[in-house]
């Protein structure tokens, strides 16, 4: 069974640890019948409820347990309000198949400020701890909704990609699962045994569903990252 934890306002002014940092550390305590697959980060209107910096994150794991979705909202809840800012009010949101029914709010949530009045209705039936007066709810479920679109945010972590080098070779991506997508005219792909210079921020993007990663081609048998500081940006201050 595969599930998404949607995890927003755990952070706060001089706290070290941001939310996208607090949420993959969850994850890689997860072991035994629970696989970690990855972390996605997605930015939100700069209205929405306390989401720091516009961010909100969202797990992908697999389970095999019959409580999977329950064991997991319990764990997420102790090791959130263990490690959250003490002026941090968390949402936390657990969802399997049902979150399909949440990505026209985080569409809207991506656009939009929302209102708590919206969320109440979505989140009847779903997993959810608001901690501390929850005000991140909000942040947390439209980061579930998005991850479940399939079609925005970036992979925080995804396979242990934090643990590479900076240069990897094409075959040392794919075999994460990381699908490797060429900017180039030709659309050529790198051969297995190219280099990839990862600029040492990899951050893959959420694309079809899968962990996608643009390059560019900087030399013969040579690649680059596509994706960088301006891709990650917030996106401006404005009314849609």
């Amino acid at each position: 069974m595969r599930l998404l934890i949607g995890i927003d306002d755990t952070d706060g002014t001089g706290w070290a640890a941001s939310t996208a940092r607090l949420a993959r550390e969850f994850g890689e305590t997860l072991a035994g019948e629970t696989r970690f697959i990855g972390s996605v980060g997605h930015f939100l209107f700069s209205g929405v409820t306390a989401t720091t910096n516009n961010k909100a994150s969202c797990l992908v794991v697999e389970s095999a347990r019959a409580d999977a979705a329950d064991f997991l909202l319990a764990q997420a809840a102790a090791y959130v309000e263990a490690n959250a800012a003490p002026s941090s009010a968390p949402g936390i949101v657990v969802a399997g198949a049902e979150a399909e029914g949440l990505i026209d709010f985080g569409r809207a949530a991506s656009r939009r400020g929302i209102s708590a009045e919206e969320l109440a209705p979505l989140i009847e039936g779903l997993r959810i701890a608001g901690l501390r007066g929850g005000r991140g709810l909000i942040g947390a479920t439209a980061a579930v909704g998005l991850t479940a679109r399939g079609w925005s945010g970036r992979w925080l972590e995804f396979g242990g990609l934090r643990r590479l080098d900076r240069a990897v070779q094409a075959r040392e991506l794919r075999a994460l699962g990381i699908f490797l997508v060429s900017l180039e005219t030709d659309a050529e792909a790198p051969a297995p045994d190219d280099w990839i210079d990862t600029h040492g921020r990899l951050r893959p993007q959420l694309a079809a569903g899968r962990a996608v990663l643009p390059l560019r081609r900087i030399g013969e048998g040579m690649w680059e990252a596509a994706t960088g500081d301006a891709a990650d940006a917030a996106p401006a201050k404005k009314s849609r």
